[in-house]
């Protein structure tokens, strides 16, 4: 449907009918047995499905072992919490979890981000966002497109948050997000889906899978178009992927994942203060011909062996090829092909993984090596401004870690990186010689730096249901080829040294509560911003350490066989150590609550609400130019009925019709949409 809003009366009108069409037709609850995650064990002390202490992750390390062997804040989002939670993409999924807050600019996840623990501004350069094994980050400033990653293909999301370094490189410093999509089934099957909603959305979606011997596929597709919330909001998206695998021989498997994406959307800009505040005009645009498309493709190949005595090994190597057109400042006085600006990039990547357990002193140990090589190759022409930037870039590294079994209940794990970056840029100026135009080459700027990084990690478990954990570890960021673009003359690495106590405590088989403690002092912090020096606007390093601090809790709880309860508080301080004003667009709180009610067999209702607290303005580091971003709350639903192999949805996002933005620079903001809704029809065959 295109309408604009909702009435908060036709919401609640909604609402009751499918509730009591619930009532009339299935008026019989089901019995606690049936519903319960719990009840179906063994024992009533058996752990609910969505406890983290029995989750495995391969986030920590790149290989699978127990969350509870990790001695950092780990949260593993499934399939089911997907499918059962409202929310439409990735970024909504993910934005309900302890420490993280979303950056938004269009209302939809084009172009949106994730900021763990209080990066701020420079967020997706500070995040590492895993796919299969694929680093989606960019060489540039644009972060991981998250809307080239339908959520009908993912199998689990992890989320470990704190530095990353010694195992994923280079950016991992606010922590990592691992998105692993589902594995070729063992059996034929598929699934079709189709949904409808606000603002003209229409989303259809396909998945076809199964295993032959010893080769298995996964097919999947989606389409997804919407007018947005905003004029000139649109976004019209296609995602295809193949996921193959061939088992040679028991111990040596080979795969092959392929992924493609086209979009087109549009880029309405911000609004003024005094048109935020105003309900008829907080989704006008003044860019109403500003737009861009992206055609992304991506493959990633590996190699699996099984070695027996001798260890695992692990091969991959992935492509990447991106072409991002866009128009930002449309004129009508010059023709609209020469305001065209293009992002051209071709990246190759290679890792390799060596595993090896093995006994000492009577008890069991894990050893592994590492190796990762990444080239990118970018281009970005803007022909309105005749100007051009080219940059080839080189992360290399390796790294090793141990984990030891002291004892029964305690671990201690090591970590060391050492890598090196190597870039080569050069900006370009398109000249006029008598009638014609031609590119001219600019000066060769040549950076290289040596990396390390290191970890040191100890995990108690003093009783089975309690796990205690603590760590330290250093983390870097390199500048990346948009920065080196406008940079200072002095522009370099980031380091970084971080800090994390923390619990994890199971109550029986109905709760678990969890509960960490973290501080990160960031040196060099890149940024951009006036050098105070010339007075110029460019990217450059902080000249003061920034300092966060912060206290992140959960807990997740089945007060009755039917009702699952969920929430979450996150407590930051982002300060700068010397001045101490506050890092601009932290907030210095976060908390999120939920429950999902399953009231009979086929029915279960889930409401979520968040809490972001008011932040500084992202053009403010001195706290005193302009107004905060105000805090804002906001409530989703959604009521899912199951019957068979046929499942309905209806969800409501903004469910009181909030006006928020979640970036504000000098007094403009970016409104997020208005209450909107959605309904949907799946079928697995």
């Amino acid at each position: 449907m295109s309408i604009k809003r909702i009435p908060l009366y036709a919401t609640l009108a909604i609402g009751l009918s499918c509730l009591l069409a619930a009532v009339i037709f299935k008026p019989s609850l089901c019995r606690a047995e049936a519903l319960s995650p719990v009840s179906n064990r063994d024992t009533p002390e058996a752990d609910a499905p969505r406890f983290e202490l029995e989750a495995i992750v391969v986030t920590g390390s790149r290989i699978e072992e127990s969350a509870r062997s990790l001695p950092k804040n780990v949260t593993v989002i499934t399939s089911e919490d997907i499918e059962q939670a409202p929310g439409n993409d990735v970024i909504e999924v993910l934005a309900r979890e302890s420490g993280i807050c979303p950056r938004n600019l269009f209302g939809h996840d084009k172009g949106a981000g994730l900021d763990l623990r209080g990066m701020g501004d420079t967020s997706v350069s500070n995040v590492v966002v895993m796919v299969d094994g694929f680093r989606l980050n960019p060489a540039d400033m644009a972060g991981a497109d998250l809307s080239s990653i339908p959520l009908d293909r993912i199998e689990r999301i992890e989320i470990v948050r704190g530095a990353g370094s010694v195992v994923y490189g280079d950016g991992a410093v606010g922590g990592v997000i691992n998105i692993i999509t589902k594995k070729p089934p063992e059996k034929f099957e598929g699934r079709v889906l189709a949904s409808f909603g606000s603002y003209g959305a229409f989303d259809s979606r396909a998945r076809l899978g199964g295993r032959k011997g010893g080769f298995h596929f996964l097919a999947d597709a989606q389409h997804y178009e919407s007018q947005g919330f905003r004029d000139n909001g649109f976004l019209t998206k296609r995602d295809a992927s193949l996921r193959l695998g061939l088992d040679l021989m028991p111990r040596v498997t080979l795969s092959l994942n392929v992924a493609d994406h086209s979009d087109e959307y549009g880029l309405p800009g911000p609004v003024s203060k005094s048109e935020a505040g105003q309900e008829d005009r907080r989704a006008k645009t003044s860019r109403p011909d500003d737009e861009g498309e992206t055609e992304e493709r991506r493959w990633l190949g590996g190699l699996d062996l099984d070695m027996g005595a001798w260890g695992e090994l692990s091969l991959k190597a992935g492509y990447r090829r991106r072409d991002n057109t866009y128009l930002m400042g449309y004129s009508s006085l010059l023709p609209k092909e020469n305001q065209l600006s293009l992002i051209e990039e071709r990246s190759d990547s290679w890792s390799l993984d060596y595993v090896k357990t093995y006994r000492l002193a009577g008890r069991e140990h894990r050893f592994q090596f590492g190796y990762d090589f990444r080239e990118a190759q970018y281009v970005r022409t803007e022909r309105a401004a005749n100007q051009r930037e080219n940059g080839l870039v080189e992360n290399e590294g390796f790294f090793l870690t141990n984990k030891w079994r002291l004892t029964d209940r305690l671990d201690l794990s090591a970590g060391f990186r050492s890598g090196a970056f190597d870039g080569v840029f050069r900006s370009d100026a398109r000249k006029t010689f008598g009638v014609y135009q031609r590119w001219v080459n600019g000066n060769r700027r040549l950076r290289a730096w040596r990396h390390s990084a290191w970890d040191l990690g100890l995990t108690w478990t003093p009783f089975p249901d309690t796990t205690l954990f603590a760590s330290y570890a250093t983390s870097f960021r390199s500048p990346n080829v948009d920065e080196f673009a406008l940079a200072d003359d002095d522009l370099r690495p980031q380091t970084g040294a971080h800090i994390e106590l923390g619990a994890r405590k199971r109550i029986g088989g109905r709760a678990e509560l969890s509960a960490s403690l973290f501080q990160t002092r960031i040196t060099d912090e890149i940024y951009y911003g006036e050098d105070p020096r010339t007075g110029q606007v460019v990217n450059r390093n902080y000249e003061e350490a920034t300092m966060r601090q912060g206290v992140e809790t959960d807990f997740k709880w089945y007060p009755a066989d039917s009702l699952y309860v969920w929430g979450n508080l996150t407590w930051l301080e982002a300060r700068f150590e010397k001045k101490r004003t506050r890092v601009p667009l932290v907030p210095r709180y976060k908390t999120s609550l939920g429950l999902e009610w399953r009231f009979s067999e086929s029915w279960l209702l889930a409401l979520t609400g968040s809490w972001i607290g008011s932040r500084y303005d992202g053009n403010d580091p001195d706290n005193n130019l302009y107004d905060k971003l105000p805090g804002y709350k906001v409530f989703d639903c959604k009521l899912t009925w199951e019957r068979g192999r046929l499942k309905a949805f209806l969800g409501i996002n903004n469910l009181f019709d909030e006006w928020y933005s979640t970036a504000g620079y000098s007094e403009t903001y970016y409104p997020m949409p208005a209450r909107n809704l959605y309904a949907g029809l799946s079928w697995s065959f």
